[in-house]
């Protein structure tokens, strides 16, 4: 009964919040630019979305579903969307979600999530989702935890309560953990911090990334630190991790910067002292040395908040083929420049060559959509998604020729 009344409440919360977008508004233009490929995915899924959400020609958006708080996205092995809807609060003040990772299927392949299913209730704050070959690894405040999962499986077999604790996480502030694993199989979670002033920190590992799982210690062993909020995190098939990194939200006076980090093994980022390599804030003690913080991939205005970031496939159009794209959850209360952003990489070294720019426009405050971009993930199959964690989106976006 407990799974039944929360698919129920996802259900009605997609109802509520607006149109179901399975029905297009007839009244939307025709989009500008390429038309979609007969048989296309954008060809399939009529529009529905206000006109004013923009992609660039070439390029159709639809809105997937709406679920509550859908902070994190992962894939199934077999395709199918899980989604962490967690009911802690956040201090980026998202609204409260369902406590619970739903399941997001698409079984007649229309481009629209069927209805919601729990996988999981309980788990308050859910938040970091990893898949595994015989297992879903999921995060909560305390710890890194494993549920059994079989392809195809929408429900867990068992509650929070019987599953594996593989980690546990009891010196952090910050909830918000995410999780990836490395090509070499090595198992990563991130730990935030809040803002204390202090320089030097007392606890290095509440603002770091840890190695956790086989051979590691049971609370993990430090990857990199000196961070204070490395939310978002990836592993991708060339061998490096990433981490999106926010940072101090009062730096703006001091030149401060929001980061895309790598992982590599003893690097030190600085936080509180060091605003950047060689940059120290003017409340460190004085012979501190900021020369030996590591250097960024990226950075972005300072309160821009990037959240979730993925590399688009070399099948998509150029100039985007192998492109980086970032969903910004934007500034704090104006949720100014939210939105995707994207930027050129680096054949070679996938690194980004330029700051990014706009790929698509159409939330924040007064904006056609009243939301913030939270995740995003490219799915096995060539569309973008990302989530929406104030109005509830999940997107997806595709080239007009991209095929299921």
């Amino acid at each position: 009964m407990r799974h039944a009344s929360l698919l129920v409440a996802a259900t009605l919360f997609t109802v509520a919040c607006g149109p179901s977008p399975s029905a297009p508004d007839a009244s939307l233009p025709p989009p500008d630019g390429p038309q979609p490929a007969a048989g296309s995915f954008c060809a399939v899924t009529p529009p529905n979305l206000p006109p004013d959400v923009r992609v660039p020609d070439g390029f159709c958006i639809r809105r997937y579903a709406r679920v509550r708080t859908p902070r994190v996205l992962a894939f199934a092995p077999n395709g199918d969307l899980f989604v962490a809807s967690p009911s802690e609060f956040t201090p980026g003040g998202a609204p409260l979600g369902m406590g619970s990772i739903l399941v997001l299927p698409d079984d007649d392949r229309d481009g629209l999530a069927d209805p919601a299913r729990v996988f999981l209730a309980s788990v308050p704050s859910v938040h970091g989702l990893l898949f595994d070959p015989d297992a879903l690894l999921y995060t909560l405040a305390n710890g890194v935890f494993r549920a059994p999962y079989a392809v195809g499986d929408r429900a867990a077999t068992a509650p929070a309560s019987a599953h594996t604790q593989l980690a546990s996480l009891p010196d952090t502030v910050r909830w918000t953990h995410t999780l990836a694993r490395g090509t070499d199989g090595a198992l990563y979670v991130t730990m935030g911090q809040h803002d204390t002033g202090m320089c030097p920190v007392f606890n290095r590992r509440a603002g770091s990334v840890q190695r956790i799982g086989e051979g590691m210690p049971p609370n993990g062993a430090t990857v990199i630190d000196g961070l204070r909020n490395p939310m978002y995190m990836r592993c991708k098939p060339w061998g490096a991790c990433y981490a999106a990194e926010l940072s101090n939200d009062s730096w703006g006076a001091y030149g401060g910067v929001e980061k895309l980090v790598q992982l590599s093994q003893g690097d030190d980022y600085g936080f509180p002292c060091c605003i950047d390599h060689d940059r120290t804030w003017p409340g460190t003690p004085r012979g501190y040395d900021c020369g030996r913080v590591a250097l960024s991939v990226q950075t972005y205005p300072l309160n821009d908040t990037p959240f979730g970031f993925d590399w688009a496939p070399s099948s998509w159009p150029a100039p985007y083929g192998g492109a980086f794209f970032v969903g910004l959850h934007g500034v704090v209360g104006t949720w100014t420049n939210t939105g995707v952003q994207w930027a050129p990489t680096d054949p070679a070294t996938h690194r980004p060559t330029r700051p990014t720019e706009f790929f698509a426009r159409g939330w924040g405050r007064g904006a056609p959509i009243q939301g913030r971009v939270t995740d995003l993930v490219f799915a096995p199959d060539g569309r973008m998604f990302f989530s929406d964690d104030q109005d509830g989106g999940i997107y997806w976006v595709a080239p007009v020729t991209l095929r299921p």
